[in-house]
């Protein structure tokens, strides 16, 4: 009977250590397996980050790329500032010329008279010379009769241009008639060529 019993309690003893064992194995397994996802999920996680980075590294480097000048680029620009470093310089280098008084020859143009509702209209510029006083006199001559008419400098930033003249019907004699305008300031004076026109 003790026998007996004690074989009983062995069986059970053994059971319960097989169990046991059972137990840690499975728990081991467990751990290990969730320490294996762990891992992976790590080196996912790392990897993504890199992928990222170097990613975020191609974009910055093709935008430094695209945002550097090419050398066709450089070569315009520099060509395009020298020209204008060239067309100044020859600009200011240029002075103009003077006449036996001293004074500057104005290059004075007088634009074609033309005919407008009736009146004839007369303008002139002089290129040369950017004045804001002057006189403007346009000089008419028909045979022996000869009119003067006075008109404003209208200066600008490239030029100086003359009041225009603008001649009613009764103002001048019907025939042909010449002008010319005679430029004049306290630096400068010119004259321009002579154009003909015709009153009826």
């Amino acid at each position: 009977m003790a026998a007996k019993t004690k074989k009983k309690n062995k069986h059970i003893v053994l059971k319960i250590v097989g169990w046991i064992i059972l137990v840690a194995v499975i728990s081991f397994g467990a751990l290990a397996g969730f320490k294996i996802y762990r891992d992976n999920e790590n080196n996912q996680t790392t990897t993504e980050e890199e992928t990222q980075d170097i990613n975020t590294a191609d974009v910055n480097n093709n935008s430094i790329k695209q945002a550097e000048p090419t050398e066709d680029d450089k070569t315009t620009a520099g060509n395009d500032a020298k020209a204008k470093t060239e067309e100044l310089e020859r600009q200011q280098s240029v002075e103009v010329e003077k006449n036996e008084n001293g004074l500057r020859i104005a290059n004075v143009v007088l634009n074609e008279p033309y005919k407008a509702d009736g009146k004839i209209i007369i303008s002139s510029t002089i290129t040369n010379i950017v004045e804001t006083e002057g006189n403007c006199n346009y000089i008419f001559t028909n045979g022996a009769s000869t009119i003067t008419k006075k008109t404003q400098v209208l200066p600008n930033a490239k030029n100086t241009v003359c009041e225009a003249v603008v001649l009613e019907k009764n103002n001048l004699s019907a025939g042909k008639w010449k002008v010319r305008l005679e430029y004049k300031s306290k630096l400068s004076e010119g004259v321009s060529e002579t154009q003909t026109f015709t009153v009826e």
